[in-house]
C-alpha cells in the first residue's frame, strides 16, 4: 500500500507544463465523447438513416485516426508547436457548427474539420511531453493519456447537458473550454520559444525506423486497440442483447471499465519508467484473455471486479507502448505518437466491424471468444519485440 501511495505522490514532481499538456488533451478529447452523444440528436434533426449515420461516424474515424502518422510526419519535419492551439480551435469550432449546420452535407464538412483537429493536435502534443518529461516519460505520458480518458467522459456529459433542450444558444457556450485552452498553449509556446530537438526527420532516417521489432510492436498495439474496442462495444450489447440484462447494468460495466482504464493508464506508465516498457506489456497483456474468458462464466460483483482488471491491465499496455514506440523511433517522435495514438485506433475500429460480423453470424458468445483470444496474439507478439537503446534527444528551453 505504501508504494502505492509513493506512486501517486511521485506524480507531484511533473512539470507544469506537462500538467497543461494532459488538460489539454482532456479538453481535446472532450470532442470524441460529445461526438457519439451529438448522434441521436442529428439522427433526429435531419432524419437520417443507420447508414448515413455511419458514413458519419467512418468519416471522423478516418480524418482523426488514419490521417495522424501524417501529421506526425509534419511535425517531425519541422517543430510545428502551433499545431497544438490551431487543432484545438478547430476542434471547438467545428464541433458547434456541426451540431447548428442546416444541411447534412455540411454536417459531413463539419465532422470532416473536426476530425482533422484531433489529427493535428496529438502527434505534436505527444511528441512535445516527450520532449519535456526528461527520464519520467512513462510517468509523463500516462498523465497525458489520463488526460484524454477524463476528456471522452466529460465530453459526451457536458454536450448532453447542452442538447437537454435541443438545439437553442446552450450550444454556444460549447467551443468555450477550447478557446480558454487554446489561449493557454499560445502563451505557453510563448514562454517556451525553442521547442526543438536537434535532430533533423527525413525520410530516409524514418524509412531506417522500420524494422520486424517496430511491426511487431504494431502488432500488439492493434490487439490492444481492438480488444479495447471491442469491449466498450460488445459488453454492453452482450448483457443487454444475448443475457437480456437491463441497459442501467450495461451502462454500469462500462463506467467500471473507462474508470479502471484511467488507473491502469497512471500506473502502466509509471511502472513503465521502473521497469521498462516491454516487461509491463508482457505481464500485463496475457492476463486480459485469462480475465475476458472468465467475464463470460462469473456473475454478480465478479463481473465488476474482473472487468476492473482486464481494463487496468489493458491500458498500462496502451501507455506502455507509447513509451516503447517513442523510444524506438526517437528521430520521428510525432509519426511514432501518430501510429500509435491514432492510426491503431482506426485500425482497431476496423477490427470491431469485422468481429460485429461474426457476431451477426455465429453469435455473440463466438465474438466474445474471438475477443478474448486477441491478447494472446498480442503477447506471442510482444515477444519480437526489441528493447531499443535509447538516444537521448534532448530539449533546448
Amino acid at each position: 500500500m505504501e508504494e502505492v501511495i509513493q506512486l501517486f505522490n511521485s506524480f507531484k514532481s511533473v512539470p507544469k507544463s506537462i500538467w497543461l499538456l494532459a488538460i489539454a488533451h482532456g479538453v481535446v478529447d472532450m470532442s470524441p465523447g460529445a461526438f457519439y452523444a451529438a448522434l441521436p440528436f442529428l439522427k433526429i434533426k435531419f432524419s437520417l438513416s443507420y447508414a448515413e449515420l455511419g458514413s458519419i461516424v467512418l468519416m471522423q474515424s478516418i480524418t482523426s485516426s488514419i490521417s495522424q502518422p501524417f501529421f506526425g510526419y509534419l511535425c517531425d519535419r519541422k517543430a510545428r508547436v502551433w499545431f497544438m492551439p490551431v487543432g484545438c480551435l478547430i476542434l471547438g469550432i467545428s464541433m458547434l457548427g456541426t451540431l447548428l449546420s442546416p444541411i447534412y452535407s455540411l454536417v459531413f464538412l463539419s465532422v470532416a474539420c473536426n476530425g482533422i483537429g484531433s489529427a493535428i493536435f496529438h502527434p505534436q502534443a505527444a511528441k512535445t511531453v516527450n520532449l519535456l518529461s526528461g527520464s519520467a516519460k512513462g510517468k509523463s505520458l500516462s498523465l497525458f493519456s489520463v488526460g484524454g480518458n477524463v476528456g471522452i467522459v466529460a465530453g459526451s456529459l457536458f454536450l448532453a447537458s447542452l442538447l437537454i433542450h435541443g438545439e437553442g444558444p446552450l450550444l454556444l457556450i460549447y467551443p468555450v473550454p477550447y478557446l480558454l485552452i487554446s489561449g493557454a498553449l499560445f502563451y505557453f509556446l510563448h514562454k517556451v520559444p525553442r521547442l526543438e530537438t536537434t535532430a533533423c526527420t527525413s525520410f530516409r532516417r524514418l524509412k531506417a525506423s522500420v524494422n520486424w521489432s517496430l511491426l511487431a510492436l504494431m502488432g500488439t498495439v492493434l490487439t490492444r486497440a481492438t480488444v479495447s474496442s471491442g469491449i466498450s462495444t460488445f459488453v454492453p450489447l452482450y448483457y443487454m442483447t444475448y443475457l437480456h440484462g437491463s441497459e442501467l447494468y450495461a451502462s454500469f460495466l462500462l463506467t467500471v471499465h473507462l474508470g479502471a482504464g484511467a488507473v491502469g493508464t497512471v500506473i502502466g506508465g509509471a511502472l513503465s519508467d521502473r521497469w521498462g516498457s516491454k516487461q509491463i506489456m508482457l505481464y500485463s497483456i496475457l492476463p486480459i484473455a485469462a480475465a475476458l474468458s472468465l467475464f463470460k462464466i462469473l456473475d454478480g460483483p465478479w463481473i465488476f471486479a474482473v472487468l476492473a482488471i482486464a481494463s487496468i491491465l489493458l491500458a498500462a499496455t496502451a501507455t506502455s507502448s507509447l513509451v516503447f514506440i517513442q523510444k524506438m523511433m526517437p528521430n520521428n517522435l510525432g509519426m511514432a505518437s501518430g501510429l500509435n495514438l491514432g492510426f491503431s485506433s482506426g485500425l482497431g475500429a476496423l477490427g470491431i466491424l469485422a468481429m460485429g460480423r461474426v457476431a451477426d453470424v455465429w453469435g455473440m458468445p463466438l465474438a466474445f471468444d474471438l475477443l478474448a483470444t486477441l491478447p494472446v496474439i498480442g503477447f506471442i507478439m510482444t515477444l519480437f519485440v526489441q528493447e531499443p537503446v535509447e538516444k537521448r534527444v534532448e530539449l533546448e528551453v
